[in-house]
């Protein structure tokens, strides 16, 4: 679906009605000349921008690049394919990791829940020191669907994991971390440990799908 709004877009950029060097309009107004939602609009401007053919200039919104290629991009080529979206990505991820998060309150040994605040330590460490704490927020929750002690669920989040080291979200990353999404991601994973001693599985599942909504939000709907 992404590909499909992208090369969308992508023909109003040839058209001319987006010209290049001219500003897109906001993602509101664009969503809805476009006729789909913000989160959907918003993965195909993440394809578009890692394609090359817009570009995001902090505080002044997305442009179209004044230097496009007179070549098409959409519909990729064959071997160009960026595979399955990001919001297709994070959607399995929350049905994944919520319903983890709860068999892992249920089921976590002392181990277990030790080498998750081990993780959350070194979070804490990275994040004081003003650096990015993203392969340490994959461990954790690798480590977090380890204790849930299902096969199957470890097995998808650690492709999901993996699938996220990708360009779009690569530059999905860029758009939205910071020094204060870090620290509000340490709050959730200190309540969720919390959660996971008193072997709360609703409370676990709730803070994970609380967590979900925030960067969700951030990422795919953040308003204009």
């Amino acid at each position: 679906m992404y590909e499909q709004i992208a090369e969308q877009i992508e023909a109003l950029i040839r058209d001319g009605t987006f010209a290049p060097g001219k500003r897109l309009p906001g993602e509101r107004e664009l969503a809805e000349r476009v006729g789909i939602s913000r989160p959907s609009l918003r993965e195909a401007l993440i394809a578009l921008e890692t394609a090359g053919l817009i570009e995001t200039r902090v505080g002044d919104g997305t442009y179209v690049r004044a230097d496009l290629s007179p070549t098409p991009v959409f519909p990729l080529a064959t071997g160009r394919d960026l595979g399955p979206g990001t919001l297709e990505q994070f959607e399995a991820r929350r049905a994944l990791e919520c319903a983890a998060a709860e068999l892992a309150a249920q089921r976590a040994g002392a181990a277990e829940r030790a080498v998750l605040q081990e993780s959350l330590d070194r979070m804490h460490a990275l994040v004081a020191r003003g650096e990015n704490p993203a392969e340490e927020h994959r461990v954790f929750h690798v480590a977090l669907v380890d204790a849930a002690h299902n096969q199957i669920f470890s097995r998808l989040v650690r492709e999901l994991w993996r699938a996220r080291q990708g360009a779009m979200w690569e530059t999905l990353r860029l758009k939205v971390e910071n020094a204060e999404s870090w620290r509000a991601g340490l709050v959730t994973r200190a309540q969720l440990m919390e959660a996971l001693a008193a072997r709360d599985g609703a409370a676990a599942r709730a803070l994970m799908e609380a967590h979900f909504h925030r960067v969700g939000r951030k990422y795919f709907d953040p308003g204009e």
